[in-house]
């Protein structure tokens, strides 16, 4: 009788046990469910969230009126023997100037002419690695100036007010300054209000902004620099070199002063971008800038 009462008093006992590391295990697993619904939960409307945050920041961006000449530092190629600017080999290292020149029957008035040069002398008197002149031979010049209709067939015409090419001749290279003829352009003595969504830009941030792609300057994610890519709505006249804009500019000119050799620019690793002949490979690329840009602000 005895030995019954123990037995069945070690078999409730074991019973008990067994039931509580049952419903122990239930918690656990109620728990763990829990947790992983959670999770989920949270890392769904989280990535929902960053999605359309950067979404909405990459529009912006698309919006904003910008310059032409892409951010990616990919490889284009055109059959029309030009260029987007890749560095500072696009002319001889040895040069001490560039000329540069207004197109001929463009009738760019007095006042428009004298941003350029007022912008062409505050980067060589900024920056003291090259000096510019000012020729009346259009064909001969370094740089040629111009306003065009510039139809890009990529849907970007509304937002985009110039860009920079490389011509690339047989035997000399010229770079070419394009802005959009059908922009208003605010000059520095104007004193109306102004802004880009009127159509109308600072002629002397675009010139100083374009001149730097001649220098051998890419585009930059530093919203003070003159190479930011983009016109802010709080930023849209800039004008002034800022030290990081300068010290890559010393960085770059005294690099090529110390190469041994210098690069061929219609070679296959020349120093200027070559363009895919597709009409989407413009857009595509700026859009890939914009994303960067969003990303990284």
């Amino acid at each position: 009788m005895v030995d019954n009462v123990v037995v069945g008093g070690v078999f409730g006992e074991k019973e008990e046990e067994r039931e509580t590391q049952r419903r122990q295990e239930g918690e656990r697993r109620e728990s763990g469910c829990f947790i992983f619904i959670f999770f989920n939960f949270l890392f769904y409307y989280y990535f929902d969230f960053l999605i359309k945050k950067i979404y909405s920041e990459t529009l912006q961006q698309i919006l904003l009126p910008r310059c032409g000449v892409p951010d990616m530092n990919f490889k284009y190629r055109l059959t029309n023997g030009m260029s987007f600017p890749k560095g500072n080999k696009w002319f001889p290292k040895e040069k001490e100037y560039l000329t540069y020149a207004f197109a001929p029957g463009s009738e760019i008035p007095p006042n428009m002419t004298d941003v350029f040069r007022n912008a062409f002398t505050q980067w060589s008197q900024t920056t003291r690695v090259l000096n510019f002149m000012e020729t009346t031979l259009y064909d001969d010049a370094d740089i040629k100036i111009r306003f065009y209709n510039i139809n890009y067939n990529d849907g970007v015409d509304d937002v985009v007010v110039g860009d920079t090419v490389i011509n690339l001749g047989s035997n000399v290279n010229s770079g070419l300054i394009r802005l959009v003829a059908s922009k208003y352009w605010v000059l520095p003595t104007d004193t109306f209000m102004w802004s880009w969504e009127n159509k109308e830009f600072d002629l002397e941030t675009a010139t100083m902004h374009q001149i730097g792609h001649l220098l051998g300057l890419d585009h930059s994610f530093d919203k003070e620099s003159i190479m930011y890519p983009t016109i802010l709505p709080l930023q849209q006249r800039k004008v002034q070199i800022t030290d990081s804009d300068n010290q890559a500019i010393q960085q770059m000119y005294t690099a090529t002063t110390t190469e041994a050799t210098t690069t061929n620019v219609n070679s296959d690793n020349g120093g200027c971008f070559t363009m895919f002949g597709s009409n989407s490979g413009l857009l595509t690329y700026l859009f890939l800038g914009f994303s960067f840009v969003a990303l990284f602000n």
